[in-house]
């Protein structure tokens, strides 16, 4: 065996739930507070927060030392065209879950999945000694084996694209259609944002969610849903949702500080 086992996907497949968390704050330790907390894969944010390299590689060893599947997010596409190298280095990095946003097409689909991917199915390069299998082969007990390597590591990668646009969710079935598209979200901001709408909720915005999910199930793939409330979260797995990423670390940390803050000044002397 060369490849990591992808606990996430070994979860899927058992038809588990699987928890993760948006993290932007730059401390490994936070990785490890979500270990112990029992959390299943570790989100790395790059779309929105500046980081090196050596950062993302310690974050990855981190998650991986604390049985987390790594969860690297990309930077948007941008014309249609996702940041192929990016996502080839997250991977070489030992990010097993590569999340693209703005994937607005079938064709931008693609090119992110053939990223991710080692031939016969992607396009990526290979290296034996980067950091994208347990370790360097071959081995004095191991020998190199070119086809069971690359299929090794296309079996425990996933590709999961958010949808944020109008233009995506009316291609929704085409991008789902995509071999190595694995699972999509819904980016509820940026959606509102394109559609010219001026609230991030609502009936409009749920609307569309709805057509991702109804599209998601038809195509027998996975669909993440991003809440903070446990009791959105309960009413999604109801339904048969099983990818929960439980918002984000900087927003619970901001609530639960002014919610310290402003149960402190309610003293009286």
């Amino acid at each position: 065996m060369y490849a990591r086992k992808n606990t996430v996907l070994e979860k899927l497949k058992a038809g588990e739930i699987v928890l993760g968390m948006e993290n932007w704050l730059r401390d490994a330790r936070v990785a490890e507070l979500l270990g112990y907390a029992g959390f299943d894969f570790f989100h790395i944010e790059n779309e929105h927060v500046g980081r090196d390299w050596s950062e993302v590689e310690n974050m990855i060893r981190t998650a991986e030392l604390m049985n987390m599947t790594p969860l690297y997010r990309t930077e948007q596409c941008f014309d249609n065209q996702p940041p192929v190298n990016e996502i080839i280095k997250a991977v070489k990095l030992g990010a097993q879950l590569i999340m693209v946003p703005q994937i607005n097409t079938p064709q931008a689909a693609k090119m992110a999945a053939d990223a991710v991917r080692l031939p016969p199915r992607g396009k990526r390069g290979i290296a034996t000694c980067d950091r994208s299998m347990k370790e360097i082969f071959p081995t004095p007990e191991m020998p190199l084996d070119i086809d069971t390597y690359c299929n090794e590591s296309n079996d425990e990668v996933m590709l999961w694209c958010i949808i944020e646009t109008p233009e995506a969710v009316k291609n929704i079935d085409e991008i789902l259609a995509v071999d190595g598209v694995d699972a999509v979200g819904f980016g509820h901001q940026d959606f509102a944002m394109a559609a010219g709408l001026s609230r991030d909720a609502g009936d409009a915005v749920d609307a569309e969610r709805e057509k991702v999910w109804e599209a998601t199930k038809r195509a027998g793939k996975h669909m993440w849903w991003n809440t903070d409330s446990i009791e959105e979260a309960h009413k999604q797995f109801d339904r048969g949702v099983q990818l929960m990423l439980f918002g984000c670390d900087i927003i619970h940390l901001d609530n639960s500080l002014r919610d310290f803050s402003k149960g402190l000044r309610t003293w009286k002397r």
